[in-house]
């Protein structure tokens, strides 16, 4: 053999095994990369595991174990679509589909398919060791499909199958809370949490939980947690900046918002969040633009049709702006704001019938609110209807408004004067039941069927809240408290707490109600009735500054067309010394409202302490002929008179 021939030989022969140490060297990298993206998913970190596993697949493009391993990184990170392609192509490669059932069912999930993810899952191939995954999945599509009952079995049967699925229990604690009974939903979480103490859904789900219970402060820390764990997680972000909004956190909400596009450039409800801290600034233009790029994916949602309607109304788009609050007011009756806003709509648009239809279940209660009122009255002046519409302006004026009472329907007569729900068990029934007695003075019936459902519903809130709405109305009012608090003790919402504040007032420890109304203040910063409430409170102490502040962030909620609140206002600024200030505010209170006696009492009060003197006794004599009967405005005009020295008429 010749030299040259040789040198070749061994050249070939080097590079032959060159190229096997190469192959051998990248077949090792490919199995430790696997190896640590399986390590990696079973801590939890599914972010490090999709980088591991993706090395692992680029190495490897025909691994089955590799591409499924990086479908359950991907599901973990609710990516549905890239875990879809990843769970196809290793179908492909292995030419089944059974074992990869239930991972194909939560893709589809995520992808916003509960009809497809229920089809897949039910498939009878689905391997005995993936049933409960399964199962699960199943549950959490007939959730997203809003069937309880079909939900609530199929979680049954994951449970059943392995009761150490931490993802089964916040499925199941979901469910809970769609079905209204929180004390179940909390069980569940906390179950959850036992399993897997740093499972991000678990956490986030107990804040949502936390949230009701005490209110927003109390929830944050545990979206903070969530966020330890996994800084990238987009649901507890979205929980994590919504609750921060509400809290009236703009700046820290803009962070979180901005943290999410980063993450999910698409975000909607991190442009959602953007648009309600516009429109909140009063900057309805970038809210409309900031709305628009939610693309429409959360157009179904309660609170996206209401700012949509705000934001039409005023853009001077009234039919429009009706025909987005319409199915809000519909399928939530008892939510007042979206009914006034439905009626302002529809009175702006010229359809008065339909305006007052609208605001009809509203001006029925006892204790409507005076802007509700004033603008029913415009609506039955542009009808002709004067008489009525003096009527309601006449309610609107009144110094002190009568007790609150279940909110009223139109079918309440008739609900009452029929037949009984056949189950005494299930709210959804039962509450409008049992509201129809009460507003039918039909006290004591209501009790009986209120205290059927609140046995049947421990967990309930809404359960105990109408049993004690049925109590208070039968004159029942410690028993009443007690319901209130059992209530409360599973979730403190603001309608407990206000319910409850109301009770202790009623049993003469304003003590007690000013106690619970800031504990409300303490957890919900931005709540309206919390704030008045306090303010009301403040007052009562003379602690005038703290009112102040208190009303003119009532101000930045509700704007100023609220003549009680301006002359709260009036009266806030004239105590603190601030002359010019309770001027304007009580003006302003006269300008919307001059058939209200608190309104000229406060206009007449500002201009005494002015030294005007004869304006103020004109201004406080129409008060008292108003409300004859009410010492602060008679207590009022007799200061006015002994001021200009009419002793006679003073005593």
């Amino acid at each position: 053999m010749s030299r040259a021939r040789f040198l070749l030989l061994a050249a070939i022969v080097a590079a032959l095994l060159s190229a096997a140490a190469l192959w051998q060297w990248h077949r090792g990298a490919a199995d430790a990369a696997l190896s640590r993206g399986i390590a990696a998913l079973a801590k939890g970190d599914a972010r490090t595991a999709r980088v591991e596993l993706m090395n692992a697949v680029r190495a490897h493009p025909n691994s089955i174990p590799a591409r499924i391993a990086q479908a359950r990184a991907l599901l973990d990170l609710r990516d549905g679509e890239a875990a879809r392609i990843q769970i196809e192509r290793a179908r492909q490669l292995s030419g089944s589909a059974a074992a990869t059932r239930h991972l194909m069912a939560e893709a589809l999930l995520l992808q916003g398919d509960p009809d497809g993810a229920l089809q897949e899952a039910g498939m009878g191939d689905v391997p005995a060791s993936s049933r409960a995954i399964a199962a699960r999945v199943v549950g959490q599509a007939w959730l997203a499909k809003g069937d309880l009952p079909s939900a609530a079995a199929a979680l049954d049967r994951a449970l059943k199958l392995d009761a150490s699925d931490a993802q089964a229990w916040v499925a199941l604690s979901r469910l809970r809370m769609a079905a209204g009974d929180q004390a179940g939903a909390i069980l569940a979480a906390d179950r959850a949490l036992q399993i897997a103490p740093g499972s991000v859904r678990a956490l986030t789900a107990r804040g949502e939980l936390v949230r009701d219970q005490y209110g927003l402060t109390a929830a944050l820390p545990w979206f903070e947690r969530a966020l330890e764990r996994d800084p990238h997680d987009v649901p507890a972000l979205e929980q994590y900046g919504a609750t921060l909004a509400d809290s009236g956190e703009a700046r820290r909400m803009l962070g979180v918002s901005r943290r999410l596009l980063a993450i999910d450039p698409g975000n909607a409800r991190a442009w959602f969040m953007q648009a309600v801290m516009a429109a909140r600034a009063g900057r309805a233009d970038l809210a409309r633009t900031l709305l628009a790029r939610t693309g429409g994916r959360l157009d179904a949602e309660p609170a996206t049709m209401l700012l949509r309607g705000v934001l039409l109304i005023e853009g001077g788009k009234a039919a429009q702006a009706a025909q987005t609050l319409a199915p809000l007011a519909a399928s939530q009756p008892d939510n007042d704001v979206a009914r006034t806003l439905l009626g302002r709509a529809l009175f702006e648009a010229g359809d008065h019938v339909a305006a007052a239809n609208a605001l009809a279940p509203m001006v029925a209660q006892r204790d409507a609110d005076p802007y509700v009122l004033t603008l029913a009255a415009r609506v039955q002046e542009a009808m002709g209807q004067s008489a009525m519409a003096q009527d309601m302006l006449a309610r609107a004026a009144w110094p002190a408004r009568p007790a609150a009472v279940p909110f009223a329907s139109p079918q309440d007569a008739a609900i009452a004067a029929g037949p009984a729900p056949a189950d005494a068990r299930f709210a959804q029934d039962n509450i409008p039941y049992i509201r129809a007695l009460l507003n039918s003075g039909k006290a004591g019936l209501a009790v009986e069927r209120a205290r059927l459902l609140s046995r049947a519903n421990p967990g309930a809130p809404a359960a105990w809240l109408v049993l004690g709405d049925s109590l208070d109305a039968a004159g029942r009012m410690r028993e009443a408290v007690r319901a209130y608090e059992a209530g409360a003790k599973i979730g403190n919402s603001r309608e407990a707490a206000l319910r409850l504040a109301a009770a202790w007032r009623k049993l003469g420890d304003p003590g007690q109600s000013a106690r619970i109304v800031s504990a409300l203040l303490a957890q919900n910063p931005n709540d309206v009735d919390a704030m008045r409430l306090s303010a009301a409170q403040a007052m009562q102490r003379s602690d005038w500054r703290g009112a102040l502040r208190l009303l003119r962030g009532v101000q930045a909620r509700i704007g100023s067309n609220d003549a009680l609140l301006m002359a709260d206002l009036a009266r806030a600024a004239l105590e603190t010394g601030d002359l010019p200030a309770a001027r304007s505010y009580a003006a302003h209170a006269y300008r919307l409202l001059p058939g209200s006696p608190v309104a000229a009492d406060a206009y007449g009060w500002v201009l005494l302490a002015n030294g005007e003197r004869q304006p103020a006794i004109d201004l406080l004599e129409k008060a008292v002929a108003l409300a004859p009967a009410h010492p602060v405005l008679r207590a009022h005009l007799a200061q006015a008179y002994a001021a200009k020295g009419a002793k006679l008429a003073a005593r």
